[in-house]
């Protein structure tokens, strides 16, 4: 039995033109859906680095802010050092009017959390992508160590309140003192290498454009009512 296979009604010649003209349209479908999908690969990408950028610098004007009272968190340390090594047998001091304490700064990662769950982080390189992990790791611990710090200074606060100190009294804070100078020191470092990769990275100085408190520039000598009424919150200082 002798199958034979139909002819195109124009020719062979003209049904493989056709076919291949077919195949050619759907190679251009493919290739025109895959410029698109990186057209919006690529928008997707430049959407999230305009975002984790904006949202870094806005960190880092935060944390300028930490850094420009620097020296008034050591001044401070130092004035309580010295008042605790003053303590004498009878253990009387001169109660300070006012200790203060240097501003918890929030750092924000929504921006970030939300790009990564979206997947569009992924889309940014490698290099791009390890630099801004490092920066949101280096941040948040610097969230930590700016919270355990105001817990140091809490304990602090309570001279405000005291007129003589136990020998105990002074060997724990002593302690607190060492604490809050390492919590310091740390905050100082990581502060210190956000802004040099920030540098590298070429982000923008922001200013800080909400109100930051200069509790802890205050002398030791104000009285706290004084102190309460220059404070940059509206429900004041603890």
């Amino acid at each position: 039995m002798h199958f034979h296979l139909p002819k195109p009604l124009h020719g062979w010649r003209a049904f493989a033109g056709e076919v291949g003209i077919i195949v050619i349209g759907v190679l251009i479908a493919l290739g025109a859906e895959q410029v698109v999908g990186s057209v919006h690969q690529a928008t997707q990408a430049r959407d999230a680095r305009e975002a984790v950028r904006r949202e870094l610098e806005f960190n880092l004007a935060r944390l300028s802010s930490r850094a420009d009272i620097r020296s008034c968190v050591d001044r401070r340390l130092a004035e309580i050092q010295a008042l605790l090594d003053g303590v004498g047998e009878s253990g009387a001091i001169k109660t300070p009017g006012w200790i203060g304490r240097p501003q918890l700064w929030t750092m924000q990662t929504a921006r970030w959390d939300a790009s990564s769950r979206a997947g569009e982080a992924a889309l940014l390189s490698r290099g791009e992508l390890g630099a801004y992990g490092l920066m949101y790791g280096w941040m948040a611990d610097l969230g930590t160590e700016m919270g355990t710090e105001q817990g140091d200074w809490a304990h602090l606060r309570e001279l405000e309140h005291l007129r003589r100190l136990t020998p105990q009294a002074v060997i724990d804070l002593n302690a607190v003192v060492q604490d809050a100078r390492y919590r310091a020191w740390r905050v100082n470092l990581e502060t210190g290498q956000l802004l040099d990769e920030a540098r590298v990275l070429h982000l923008a100085r922001l200013k800080n454009d909400f109100p930051a408190s200069r509790s802890v520039c205050l002398p030791m000598s104000t009285p706290r009512e004084v102190a309460l009424r220059q404070s940059a919150f509206a429900v004041g200082e603890p």
